[in-house]
């Protein structure tokens, strides 16, 4: 009797649990978290099912540069001009060119015959004059710019897999905004060294300068390049890179390429480079330039950095953009440069840039001497305050004196 009493109340106690557990939700599948990659340093992430690690990084900048000071906001530094409709008449029996003016009247142009080009009309031709110039006035400039770096690391048997790109978005004082790209590359790395594919620094390049916003900006060596270049690991911090790159990106000719090389040091006293390349400016012509530079680490919170570069038809390894001074007219020059960056407490620090340019090319020379300085506050950690200013004096007596600001956070 109490035996199937018992029977009974362990079906019913059965029979509801079966009834519990049928309202009761599925037990999910096990979820794969996101995981860090400290292997390759902070912000690292692995994503779910791949062995890749990512690294999404950015910056927000907003940016202002004052008008030059030695004149007023807004003169006109450069008066604009337009081409001019060109006559021909006959003087003194060689043919002469003139400008019709309004009034019926002429005014020469030219008497040399060779810059004259007869077109339909017999009395009508046209001759080689400046391009037209627009009109330029004393303005200041600035920008808001927004960056967004990815980064990736992938261990393989064949070599650790690096990616890099670098997205930017900005719209300046004129209203415009644009959308750019800089540094795009893919880096294999060896035991013995690393292969770089893409588009980065020159490995010319080494100072290239600590102050924050240069309103003046310095004569460096600073450009981003197409290139294939491979850094052998020689050990004890030393190590010898070889590169081909993109001739066009600094001034020569198309379809060209310019070489590379460079031995360079870095422990941890500082670094030092010594480089060399050769530059195609035309399709059988090429220029050269050599760089030495060292930076040293002297005290904590402080590095200074020195460096000198020439350049025989090469102008843009020493940082030359100057009009008349080309590299297909021979023009030769040299740069010296270098700067001092300085804690001067946990929350502040300060910049100094100086450089010197010198040019030559036949019976023209040219120099420019440029001074950038900055301070920069950060009251926590990726958020900056800085202001700088610059001054800058020529050989032609161009003188510039500005000063900036930028409110900067990284994260």
């Amino acid at each position: 009797m109490n035996f199937k009493k018992l029977a009974l109340a362990a079906a019913a106690a059965a029979a509801a649990t079966s009834a519990q557990a049928a309202d009761l939700p599925m037990v999910a599948e096990p979820v794969n978290y996101v995981q860090a990659c400290d292997a390759f340093g902070s912000g690292y992430f692995q994503l779910p099912g791949q062995s890749t690690c990512i690294r999404v990084h950015g910056r927000i900048r907003t940016n202002i540069v004052s008008h030059d000071l030695n004149d007023g906001l807004g003169d006109v530094t450069t008066a604009g001009s337009a081409a001019q409709e060109v006559y021909v008449s006959e003087e003194d029996g060689f043919v002469v060119a003139v400008n019709k003016l309004d009034d019926g009247t002429y005014v020469t142009v030219s008497d040399d015959p060779a810059d004259v080009v007869v077109v339909d009309a017999e009395d009508v031709v046209t001759i080689p004059t400046e391009d037209a110039v627009e009109e330029e006035t004393n303005d200041y400039s600035a920008y808001a710019r927004g960056y967004l770096y990815f980064d990736s690391m992938t261990n393989t048997d064949f070599a650790t897999i690096k990616t890099y790109m670098e997205l930017t978005a900005t719209h300046n004082q004129s209203g415009d905004a644009t959308v750019g790209m800089g540094d795009v590359f893919l880096q294999l790395g060896f035991n013995s060294g690393s292969l770089l594919i893409g588009n980065t620094s020159s490995q010319f390049d080494s100072f290239t300068g600590y102050t924050w916003i240069a309103p003046v900006s310095e004569n460096y060596s600073d450009s981003g390049v197409l290139q294939v270049s491979y850094t052998a690991d020689l050990g004890n911090g030393l190590s010898l890179i070889a590169s081909v790159e993109d001739a066009n990106a600094r001034g020569g000719v198309s379809n060209r390429a310019d070489f590379v090389g460079a031995l360079a040091v870095s422990q941890g006293w500082g670094s030092a480079k010594l480089a060399a390349a050769t530059h195609a400016y035309g399709e059988d012509d090429y220029g050269y330039a050599v760089t030495g530079s060292v930076t040293v680490a002297a005290m904590d919170g402080i590095e200074a950095s020195f460096q000198a570069q020439y350049a025989d038809q090469a102008l843009s390894y020493i940082g030359a953009d100057v009009d008349g001074f080309t590299d297909a007219g021979g023009a030769t020059g040299y740069n010296i440069g270098g700067g001092l960056s300085a804690d001067l407490s946990d929350k502040v620090s300060a910049m100094l840039d100086f450089s010197y340019l010198s040019l030559d090319q036949d019976d023209a020379d040219y120099n420019r001497t440029a001074l950038d300085a900055s301070v920069v506050y950060s009251p926590v950690e990726g958020l900056a305050f800085a202001v700088a200013a610059g001054w800058a004096d020529d050989s032609e007596d161009q003188k510039e004196t500005k000063v900036g600001a930028r409110v900067q956070y990284t994260f």
